[in-house]
């Protein structure tokens, strides 16, 4: 998936260069610098630090939140869709937590992707889709052990169904 994204995102750079270039010629305003936090599941597919510590289920929708023009945004879910990959329509339901710490996924001349890093994506998957996200849960709180509880019992996540 990583690497599927990678192009993905590479491809969505050259087209918002090419954009930029044709609205400078043309005398129009566009705003190039665009920003895109890639979160949910999708997140931790593309995060090695997780993906060899815990077995996740493979999505196809992408979650993120998009800072741009709507026109990068409708070319990134094109993109996608030509990979057999959907743009979340819910995704402006995302909840992190405030103090998610968010990594570089990729840079380019004028795209920059975050993803956060995986113990606050967990913290959210417990609070916001914990019978989902049982199992999944179950295995995270193994590996993160105290910090992962401190997040989900900070954001009143309910611990005790994780431990039933």
């Amino acid at each position: 998936m990583k690497e599927i994204l990678e192009k993905i995102f590479k491809q969505l750079d050259k087209e918002i260069i090419k954009r930029e270039s044709e609205a400078r010629e043309q005398g129009f305003n566009f705003r190039a610098e665009t920003q895109i936090k890639l979160l949910g599941q999708m997140s931790l597919l593309v995060n090695e630090s997780i993906t060899t510590l815990i077995e996740l289920n493979a999505t196809r929708d992408v979650d993120s939140y998009i800072q741009s023009e709507y026109w990068v945004e409708k070319k990134f879910e094109s993109l996608l869709k030509k990979e057999g990959l959907l743009l979340d329509k819910d995704r402006n339901l995302i909840w992190m937590p405030e103090e998610t710490i968010f990594k570089t996924f990729f840079t380019g001349k004028y795209l920059t992707v975050l993803i956060p890093e995986p113990i606050y994506c967990l913290a959210s998957k417990a609070i916001k889709a914990k019978e989902k996200n049982k199992q999944l849960i179950i295995f995270a709180l193994l590996e993160y052990g105290d910090k992962l509880e401190n997040l989900i019992k900070k954001y009143n996540g309910e611990l005790e169904f994780f431990y039933e």
